[in-house]
């Protein structure tokens, strides 16, 4: 297809692009848990310390949201992926050549930040490049990659480790990213927006460049309902999250066997439960948002604590890592809903602070529960986890119950202003 694909039908090629990159990138974050006993025996370095490398790929992914992301409103999009995928490689293929563990967390560093550059920007791409009538089936094609990266990435980079080495998995996302490349620059975009595509807003404009108008729509933002309290409970599911699938696969290595296939065969049923979200999520829409992402909380905390517990049933660990995946994955989207519906005004802001949150989150979870699994194992990781998500869990039932407070409250004030305007004859 030719680079004016778009013109005449499904852009094709340009979303197989932005799904293939998003999925590069999604399976070098996750692969490292399946990995890390075999790299920390490559660098002769505890797995804890390894483990440091997560947190290095987190803050890079943040710091790379924050600062390069929005570089693609002033110049073209098309550049800032073709940059941002560069930049990847380059520290991709750092991490598969390092000979000491210095190359290897820069190489981690600089594909962090090239994440968090690319990710935004791909999403923006979407926005603002693919025609209308194509846009929302092109958005779902693209976001499905982290799921895929779930799915095939980590358990395919598990298995090449096993079988070769931990490099050759790095390897192939190098020229995953190199492919992704030579499609992106037979891709034309604009600067401008597209026709179909709204105009941004005075108000919108008013808190863009200027960083007073920034922080005054940070500020109002945060003011929105529940906004804090989701936010809040964002970082701590995925802290909980990340420090207890860091640390997974070294838990299943050591149960399974450096050799053993299962590793990966038991990261792929995780995958699986991940994504059922494309069909959960039409239940909770049904059910209410609020309320099953409360029940989703309540479950997670129990599944955290029994996954260490059930690692040596390989049966019974099956089915704790598919109900575990499918109801993170179900609590991520709700999460991510809820926060992009709390304001519409500012719901780019939102959503900003909320991937900075997450990122965070990923950089955290693996640094500060790492001495906790050194010292007392998986089992201590499983509780701290757990304990972890009940927080969250209590955040997301006193926002739930708030709203039920108030719903009496507005529908009481509606029926009122109703009986006012038929007793005025206006309604």
């Amino acid at each position: 297809m030719s680079s004016r694909e778009g013109t005449a039908g499904f852009p094709l090629l340009t979303v197989l692009a932005l799904m293939a990159g998003i999925f590069a990138v999604g399976s070098e974050e996750l692969v490292v848990s399946p990995l890390l006993v075999d790299m920390a025996g490559s660098f002769d370095m505890s797995v804890a310390v390894m483990a440091l490398s997560v947190t290095v790929y987190g803050i890079g992914t943040a710091v790379g949201a924050l600062l390069f992301a929005p570089l693609g409103d002033k110049v073209s999009r098309r550049l800032s992926l073709l940059v941002g995928m560069t930049v990847f490689v380059l520290g991709t293929v750092l991490c598969a050549s390092a000979g000491g563990p210095g190359v290897f967390f820069t190489g981690r560093a600089l594909s962090g930040l090239a994440t968090g550059a690319f990710v935004p920007t791909a999403y923006a791409f979407v926005g603002d490049q693919i025609p209308y009538r194509h846009r929302a089936k092109a958005m779902g094609i693209v976001v499905s990659s982290w799921s895929l990266s779930l799915v095939l990435g980590v358990p395919l980079g598990s298995f090449i480790g096993k079988w070769v080495s931990w490099r050759w998995a790095f390897a192939l996302l190098t020229v995953l990213g190199v492919l992704v490349i030579c499609v992106l620059l037979r891709v034309r975009s604009e600067n401008r927006p597209r026709p179909d595509t709204p105009s941004h807003s005075s108000e919108e404009d008013a808190t863009g460049p200027s960083g007073k108008g920034w922080a005054r729509s940070a500020a109002r933002a945060f003011l929105a309902p529940n906004v804090l309290v989701y936010i809040l409970a964002t970082f701590l599911n995925m802290l909980g999250f990340y420090g207890m699938y860091t640390y997974l696969g070294s838990a299943l290595q050591y149960q399974f066997g450096s050799q053993s296939l299962l590793t990966g065969v038991m990261i792929l049923v995780y995958g699986l439960g991940f994504s059922t979200s494309f069909v959960t999520g039409r239940w909770a829409d049904e059910l209410g948002k609020e309320r099953v992402l409360v029940g989703l909380l309540a479950g997670l905390v129990p599944a955290l604590v029994v996954v260490p517990l059930v690692v040596r049933w390989t049966p019974l660990l099956m089915v704790c890592l598919f109900l575990w995946g499918a109801m993170q994955s179900l609590v991520v989207t709700l999460l991510s809903t809820l926060l992009s519906e709390s304001s519409q005004h500012y719901r780019g802001t939102v959503l900003a602070f909320y991937s900075f949150t997450t990122n965070l989150a990923v950089a955290m979870g693996a640094a500060v529960l790492g001495p906790l699994f050194a010292a007392h194992g998986f089992t201590a990781v499983g509780w701290a986890c757990g304990g972890i998500t009940l927080v969250a869990f209590g955040l997301s039932g006193w926002a739930y119950g708030r709203r039920n407070e108030g719903e009496p409250a507005r529908a009481g004030a509606a029926a009122e202003e109703h009986e006012t305007k038929v007793a005025a004859g206006e309604d």
